[in-house]
Formats: C-alpha cells, structure tokens, sequence
C-alpha cells in the first residue's frame, strides 16, 4: 500500500514502489523511481532521473538529482542520481545529479547524511558512510566504504576519500585520504590510523597492527614514496586491506595528505 498525502505532488510517470509514505509539501518528478518502504516525511523534492532504493527515510527539506550546480552542465543534458538502501538523509540535505551527460552520482546502501550536508555532482559514496552536519563534498569526489566525514568539512574536488577512513570536523581536504586514516586540519593531514573506525567496520586486531605498519612505513621512515610501496608489497604479498592502501597511493591524482613531521609523535 501506497500512502501519498493530499498536499504531496506526485507525477502520474513517476514509478513509486508498495509501502512508500509519501509526505505533505513532496514533489516527485517524472522520472523518479522509489523502490519499496521508503518514507519521505514532508517538503521533499525529488526530481531528474532519480533512482532511490528501499527503506530509505528522507526528512523535511531535502533535495536530491537537482541540476548540479556546475556552469558546466549543458542544457538537454541527461543525468542521473543512484541512491541506494536502508539510508537516513535528514534535515535539508542536498544531493546533485550529474553534470556531463549520462553520468550519474551514487549514493551506497546504509549511509547516513546528517542535516545541511551536500553531495556534489558526479561523487561516488559507498556504503556504510556518515557526512556530518553541514559538511560539503564537491563534485566528482569518492567516499570509501564505512568512511566517515565530520562536521563542516569541505572536501575539494576530485579528492578520494579512503575505505573507513574518517576527516575531522572543520577539516579542509584538498588531497586524497588514504583508507583506514584519520585526517584533521586546514589543509587537512592524516594523523594516525582510524583504529575505531576499523574495529566498528569489523576488522581485526591483526588487521589494524598491519594497517598500522604499513602507516610508519609510508609515512615516518626517511625513505621515498615508491620505496615505501616496494616495502608494503614485499611485506604484506597477501593483505588485501594493505593492498587498498597501496592501490590508494599509486592511483591518487590530486596527491597525499601527507603528514607533517611534527605529526608523527601523535601516532
């Protein structure tokens, strides 16, 4: 059953799925396709070609597969918005769709976007991930699994996120974060590795001490950068937690937040 209240607008194109509660003040574009169970609590839009999985709750003032705020964005174009399942969107949240056309910005399973956060155009978030109040990410960003982005960071364009990494509030990102690291500053720095972060995604004590390693390795031994990865391989051959690491670093193209010297007693 389908619960669309009178003050909701709904176009008739628009595919709703069974067990959707649908708002006052909502608007539903054409194009739009709700899966199962999702609750849009009042005064959401939804518009472009947007895909929203099951079990979703979406709170007052949110928008999402608007046009990117991108002067780039060429009238006609067509652009699409993915979000997945099981995720909580609250107060005013913003999420873009795309900018060039048929590209799209995806949004995982099971993350939680706190109130006043945005995600720009053509950003891939995976699953597990929390954006905290008021934190921007801009376009063509990528957020690993069970990462977690704090208050009022602004994330710049083009940077990667790590897998279960964590940026600090107010943190200013304008390199890549490597996974399992915490990053905080202006410019934001990773510090030290995210040992809760890793041990609330499931990872084991065995798993964190090599994370852990591989970190001084990369980061607090006088050694050059591709030194530093030769050692990673040679010494965790069969780490596939390392070798995310690894792969982070050799395919960063907006460079490391690389710690500073002063950093490294915090470790």
């Amino acid at each position: 059953m389908i619960k669309v209240d009178n003050h909701a607008v709904v176009h008739p194109n628009a595919q709703i799925g069974d067990g959707c509660e649908i708002g006052p003040f909502c608007t539903i574009g054409p194009d739009v396709t709700l899966g199962t169970n999702n609750i849009l609590r009042s005064h959401v839009v939804i518009e472009g070609h947007t895909e929203i999985g099951s079990g979703c709750e979406v709170f007052p003032f949110v928008t999402i597969g608007v046009q990117s705020q991108d002067k780039k964005f060429t009238g006609g174009n067509v652009t699409y918005t993915r979000v997945g399942n099981r995720n909580v969107i609250r107060e005013f949240v913003s999420i873009h769709s795309g900018t060039d056309h048929e590209t799209s910005t995806v949004i995982g399973d099971d993350c939680t976007l706190l109130t006043q956060s945005h995600v720009a155009h053509n950003c891939d978030v995976g699953d597990h991930v929390i954006i905290s109040h008021s934190a921007a990410v801009a376009g063509h960003v990528s957020i690993g699994d069970h990462a977690n982005v704090g208050s009022l960071a602004g994330i710049h364009q083009f940077c990667n996120i790590g897998t279960a990494s964590m940026v600090a509030a107010m943190a200013r990102v304008v390199q890549d974060v490597l996974p399992f690291t915490i990053a905080e500053g202006f410019p934001a720095k990773m510090r030290v590795i995210n040992k809760i972060g890793m041990e609330r995604a499931g990872y084991s004590r065995s798993q964190v001490a090599e994370v852990r390693k591989a970190f001084r390795i990369l980061f607090m031994r006088e050694l050059k950068l591709e030194d530093s990865i030769s050692q990673l391989q040679n010494e965790f051959p069969e780490s596939d937690h390392v070798q995310l690491i690894i792969d982070a670093t050799n395919n960063s193209k907006k460079g490391l937040a690389r710690p500073d010297d002063q950093m490294f007693p915090l470790t």
